[in-house]
């Protein structure tokens, strides 16, 4: 229980989802948690579990796509916990994601911006940013949280996978950067997971069954998918950089890419209500 024992844990996206699960078991294990969400009620929601089962933890409100922003919450960070050592990045605005995303020809340029601005600018501005924090430390671990859609190709989610491809493009590239300072940066590729903001696709039976029947194992929960997360952040991956690891049911190795997933998953929901272009449930 104390593989983090001593180690500052700055999560973002921690109010839900992937996040709060990493979060959860980062604190289980020893780590001071900094919880930052953008979503002031469910972040300080995790913070306080945190705190209730005899862990640490902070809330900081964040914006990840702003800058001031991040360098506020790696701040508060330092001044609250001598550091950063740990950086585990999962910030998304699924919804957007969900109902917005398309087709490059079909899809609005403004979405397109937003979902980059939180993903891989996101990304970006918490690697420069808790990066510096963790030069001053003298080293740490990035884990970055891709997709397997961004490695494989899935209709309809063109914003969203172009954002995370670029996600695990700056995993290497960091990675190599950052090796001199003793930082380790990882990407974990997670498949479909069932967390809150897919409730619509897998409460629908239709829906469900389609999902499931792309993955060789039961679809995951969040807290299936975060101990991939909690051993690239570790002392156990000391040997490990530059990576990315796939925990995704086996959606990578059995889809098929000439099927039209998101047109067959999301063919009943457009059937039950006319609102929303594309609700393409993307994988993590």
């Amino acid at each position: 229980m104390d593989r983090l024992k001593g180690k500052t844990a700055l999560i973002t996206g921690a109010g839900s989802g992937i996040g709060r699960a990493g979060a959860m078991l980062f604190a289980r294990e020893g780590a001071a948690v900094v919880v930052a969400e953008i979503n002031p009620d469910s972040g300080e929601r995790v913070a306080a579990r945190i705190r209730d089962a005899g862990g640490r933890s902070l809330f900081v409100r964040t914006d990840v796509g702003d800058s001031e922003s991040v360098r506020n919450t790696v701040a508060h960070a330092e001044e609250t916990f001598g550091g950063v050592d740990i950086l585990f990045t999962n910030a998304a605005d699924v919804p957007l994601i969900n109902l917005r995303d398309a087709c490059a020809t079909d899809l609005d340029e403004e979405v397109f911006d937003r979902i980059h601005r939180v993903i891989l600018r996101g990304v970006f501005l918490c690697a420069k940013y808790a990066g510096q924090a963790m030069i001053r430390r003298g080293g740490g671990a990035m884990v970055f949280t891709g997709t397997v859609d961004a490695q494989i190709g899935c209709p309809g989610l063109d914003a969203y996978t172009a954002a995370k491809g670029g996600v695990l493009a700056m995993t290497r590239s960091l990675a190599a950067g950052l090796a001199r300072y003793h930082i380790r940066v990882n990407a974990i590729s997670p498949g479909f997971v069932a967390t809150e903001p897919q409730a619509v696709f897998m409460d629908d039976p239709v829906s469900r069954e389609q999902i499931q029947a792309l993955h060789l194992l039961p679809v995951p929960p969040p807290e299936d998918v975060v101990p991939l997360a909690l051993f690239l952040a570790s002392d156990e991956a000391r040997g490990i950089t530059g990576s990315i690891h796939q925990v995704d049911a086996g959606y990578a190795a059995f889809k098929c890419a000439h099927i039209d997933v998101m047109e067959s998953i999301n063919r009943p929901s457009r059937e039950r209500e006319a609102h929303g272009r594309c609700e393409s449930p993307p994988s993590s």
